[in-house]
């Protein structure tokens, strides 16, 4: 991978991707050891989750437009799975989620980009595909005690055969350089007589690998959802909104941070974990608690509409 492109990623990929990458160009992740081969194994899992989690609401907006059931490959297990979220849960949601989209025709945003990820030809997985599912093979493989036993060698070994697999998934991950990751924190309507009217957005970039996030102003002709985290070209109105999978908190965990979904605690309170440094927090200790509550249960009706029958029936 050209070292022009390993600095487009640092600087211009999403936050939560690039956080974890920047990692292996730190003096301590350089050499093939342990440390290395965790974060190599962190950035696969971090895509994973990012490519899940915008899938997921890329499905949310076609089943809200278009009504419907989804398919049996998504609904079937759908709570059990988000309820206990891995990462091989994550790559089974943006898989599954690409393929209907793609099948349906309505590929939204950034779906038809990300099903050539996934796919050489419909239902072909592709190489980096297939890639991210060996990286969580290997993953799998190793538990602490292992960990403590291995000698050097073995880790160069991994290390040698780990980052190629995660270089051919960044290579074809280049479309994200072109959306914006943004949290909108303020909107102020703007309106003269007998003029349309637009709105002043008061944003922060969630790009690249540093939290200190970037500020913007723009005036637009449309109103972004607030207090969200959106992912959007910037040539194009439409955008999504990536609540409350990822979600950025100023004063829930241990630092403001941009924070995944990371399982449900009962029916409607979220375990959140931090792509840095905000360590984790519980929905139910946040100002949006009950915002977070409505959307994930809208997301698990919508997902597995024959479960929350069984459940009210």
């Amino acid at each position: 991978m050209k070292e022009r492109y390993i600095r487009e990623i640092i600087e211009g990929f999403p936050y939560p991707i690039a956080a974890v990458f920047v990692r292996l160009r730190t003096d301590e992740c350089l050499d093939p050891g342990s440390l290395r081969l965790k974060y190599i194994l962190a950035t696969a899992e971090a895509i994973a989750r990012f490519l899940g989690v915008v899938a997921l609401v890329e499905c949310r907006d076609y089943l809200e437009e278009q009504g419907g059931p989804p398919p049996p490959t998504l609904s079937v297990d759908f709570a059990a799975r988000f309820r206990r979220i891995t990462w091989g849960n994550w790559l089974h949601f943006a898989r599954e989620g690409f393929k209907w989209l793609q099948q349906v025709g309505q590929p939204g945003l950034l779906a038809a980009q990300l099903a050539d990820v996934y796919f050489d030809r419909p239902s072909k997985e592709s190489r980096a595909a297939q890639a991210l599912g060996e990286l969580l093979t290997l993953r799998n493989s190793l538990n602490h005690d292992k960990i403590k036993a291995m000698y050097p060698h073995e880790f160069r070994a991994l290390c040698e055969d780990a980052y190629p697999r995660l270089e051919s998934v960044l290579e074809l991950l280049e479309v994200l350089l072109d959306y914006e990751l943004t949290f909108v924190s303020q909107i102020e309507v703007l309106k003269r007589r007998k003029k349309d009217p637009s709105y002043w957005h008061r944003l922060k970039k969630i790009q690249g690998n540093s939290s200190d996030f970037l500020g913007d102003r723009r005036r637009l002709g449309i109103t972004l959802d607030s207090h969200a985290v959106i992912l959007r070209h910037p040539d194009h109105d439409h955008y999504l909104d990536l609540d409350p999978l990822l979600v950025y908190e100023d004063e829930a965990g241990k630092a403001p941070d941009i924070f995944f979904y990371n399982g449900l605690k009962g029916d409607a309170v979220v375990e959140y974990a931090a792509c840095k440094h905000g360590g984790q927090f519980d929905s139910d200790g946040c100002a949006r608690a009950g915002e977070i509550a409505e959307e994930v249960q809208h997301l698990v009706q919508l997902f597995s509409p024959a479960e929350e029958n069984r459940h009210a029936g």
